[in-house]
């Protein structure tokens, strides 16, 4: 107990660090103690800093937050439901069926503007085809880990759905005008620089009430860990529980990618990490702390990424966590094939 304390106020207390570094992160360079007076109220020694911190830079810190923790909660419930330690809505394609479904969208309307240009109903409309198009790759992928047993082949087919619908996607492109294209540059790269307060109202309760659901599903979870047939002998409403998952994973997948773009990796690392460092497969404490973690991590990615962190110049957000889920995909391997072969024959 006193070790999951400490890691869970080790997770706030970076998490806390992430934001104000973040925010102090730019061409205007604002020390820490600034921000965290704008923060709480107080007012700045420059007029510039707050409009820099409240206008420019803090939708991106809370959009970084959402989107890290709306990935990792996801990517933790994927891994229960497909019984698969390399699922996450980015490997299993969930993340390219909400590309497609929301490049539907963008590609078909007037204009050049990314969400940012849209009204609240088209926010939602993009938002919505974002997350048909995950629930409908998630479903697929699902019927295929009903009828199949082996995990590698649910894993391949997953990543079969995902190239058909970047396919799709290539095909749109393709008869597209070139104007309207850079709207959709973002998708594939990722970023969380291109939201702004009116889509916060938008992501924010989406993201904060699918968290909240699949919370609540935490216990049903664990029981699911040890097998369906049993979890239905314990009373759980199987069925119920996945759907109830599924269209959670979806939402949040759904509408991460409809404002931040694919981005990679968060929902298979935090998970994993998470359960190295508390050593438990516990949902109660796993998917808060992954939601922590991946919240940390995308602030950290974006801290890479920015242009004013580490590189010296602005990098694709994905290219940063791949950088960060890469080792993790390997290490899990390693891990299981290790634990294969000290499993006597």
């Amino acid at each position: 107990m006193p070790q999951r304390f400490v890691v869970f106020a080790a997770l706030v207390v970076l998490l806390v660090l992430g934001v104000l570094v973040l925010l102090g992160q730019g061409s205007v360079r604002i020390p820490l103690d600034e921000v965290a007076s704008v923060l709480l109220g107080g007012e700045a020694s420059r007029d510039v800093y707050e409009t820099v911190i409240v206008d420019a830079r803090l939708p991106k810190a809370l959009t970084a937050v959402l989107a890290g923790a709306a990935l990792a909660v996801g990517g933790a419930q994927m891994q229960t439901l497909f019984r698969n330690p390399l699922a996450d809505p980015f490997v299993l394609g969930v993340s390219s069926g909400a590309q497609l479904g929301a490049a539907i969208v963008i590609l078909g309307t007037t204009g050049t503007g990314w969400l940012s240009q849209l009204g609240v109903l088209d926010q939602l409309g993009v938002t919505g085809a974002a997350i048909i198009g995950a629930g409908l790759v998630l479903v697929l992928a699902l019927a295929v880990a009903q009828r199949v047993a082996g995990p590698v082949t649910v894993l391949i087919v997953g990543v079969m759905f995902g190239y058909l619908a970047g396919a799709v996607v290539d095909v749109l492109v393709y008869y597209t005008e070139p104007e309207r294209l850079q709207s959709l540059a973002g998708f594939t790269r990722g970023t969380v620089r291109d939201v702004s307060w009116d889509d916060l109202r938008v992501l924010a309760p989406v993201c904060v009430v699918a968290v909240v659901v699949s919370l609540a599903l935490a216990r049903p979870l664990n029981v699911l860990l040890l097998g369906e047939r049993y979890a239905a002998t314990m009373g759980i409403p199987v069925r119920a529980v996945q759907r109830l998952s599924l269209v959670a994973v979806a939402v949040l997948a759904g509408v991460t990618t409809a404002y931040c773009g694919v981005i990679g990796f968060i929902g298979l690392a935090a998970p994993h990490l998470v359960r190295g460092l508390l050593r438990t497969s516990d949902h109660r404490v796993v998917l808060p702390a992954s939601a922590l973690l991946g919240a940390v991590l995308v602030l950290v990615a974006e801290y890479v990424a920015g242009g004013n962190g580490v590189t010296g110049t602005a990098l694709p957000l994905n290219s940063v966590t791949a950088f960060i889920g890469g080792p993790v995909v390997l290490w899990v391997l390693l891990r299981r094939r290790r634990d294969s072969a000290q499993v006597p024959a």
